[in-house]
């Protein structure tokens, strides 16, 4: 992959997408684009977007517009419950030479991307512990998050290596992982354990720390997860549990998990992707995950009445 060549795109400007996109826009200018449908491009021309007190302002390209050069890079950031429907956005656009990085929650869009682009390299990454807030055009973050990037097939390293620079020179915090495959489990023990937590009592980050029983079943739910993830052959330590507890309990600002946000903004989960998933995989191998299935049951009910689909 040749990193001077080609547009550099995303899609989906929510907490992980939004600081990824102003910070690729400072450094790369016209050779970074953000990938639309018609419908939101129109509302972003009649909304003009601020990020951090900036007018956010770069080319907006949807499956009518051809591109006079290749897609080199393309950073995923739309939640896993929309990729089906970002698929016809992004289609038009995406070479055989195209390296495609989903940085969803979870595991599934690897598999997703690996089965709709069989022909392209798919890298896995994820984003830990941007604050980003939402307040409709007007979005704020003073920690974009560190973002995590590896290879999930021995001969994509160099495609990796190539992707992590042009993420470093953005001045986007970036780590390369050797073992990314861990690092995911790792991460989305952290998704399961405290997102549908903090949804569910509204706690934030900053208050975790005070509360010992909320640690407590934060701890009860990873020693469910850990049996989970071995069936999937990942050896999740209890090192690793005592790192996501530290995570939390030192975080050093305010934050709300995306969860959270969600559920205070009305807007659908990711539930059935992160604490659903790990559940899913519980049923097939027959382990027994009461705390993984009650946080994920509560959640679901929770979304199902403020969406309106029990009336």
């Amino acid at each position: 992959m040749n990193k001077d060549n080609g547009y550099i795109a995303l899609i989906g400007l929510g907490a992980i997408g939004s600081p990824l996109a102003h910070l690729l826009y400072q450094k790369y200018g016209d050779r970074f684009i953000l990938l639309s449908s018609e419908e939101i491009k129109k509302d972003l021309i009649k909304q003009p977007l601020y990020i951090n007190g900036q007018r956010f302002d770069p080319r907006i390209v949807t499956p009518s517009h051809t591109l006079d050069k290749p897609l080199q890079v393309l950073f995923v950031c739309v939640k896993n419950y929309s990729l089906d429907g970002a698929i016809d956005t992004i289609f038009p656009f995406i070479s055989d030479k195209t390296v495609i990085l989903p940085l969803q929650n979870g595991v599934f869009s690897y598999d997703f991307f690996r089965k709709k682009f069989s022909n392209n390299v798919i890298l896995e990454g994820y984003a830990q512990g941007p604050n980003t807030r939402i307040f409709e055009n007007n979005i704020v973050y003073q920690n974009p998050g560190v973002y995590h990037i590896g290879k999930n097939h021995s001969d994509y390293k160099s495609y990796a290596q190539d992707v992590h620079t042009i993420l470093v020179d953005a001045d986007v915090p970036c780590i390369f992982d050797e073992n990314i495959r861990h690092a995911i489990w790792q991460k989305m023990m952290l998704n399961v354990a405290g997102n549908a937590l903090t949804a569910l009592t509204e706690l934030d980050y900053s208050m975790f720390k005070k509360s010992p029983d909320a640690q407590k079943i934060c701890r009860l739910i990873m020693d469910e997860y850990v049996a989970v993830a071995s069936k999937e052959g990942i050896e999740i330590t209890q090192d690793d549990i005592e790192e996501v507890m530290t995570y939390f309990i030192n975080y050093g600002e305010s934050k709300h998990t995306s969860m959270l946000e969600d559920v205070l903004n009305k807007r659908e989960t990711e539930n059935e992707y992160i604490a659903g998933y790990i559940f899913s995989l519980a049923q097939k191998y027959n382990l027994s995950t009461p705390y993984i299935e009650l946080l994920y049951s509560l959640m679901k009910v929770k979304e199902d009445v403020y969406l309106g689909k029990l009336v």
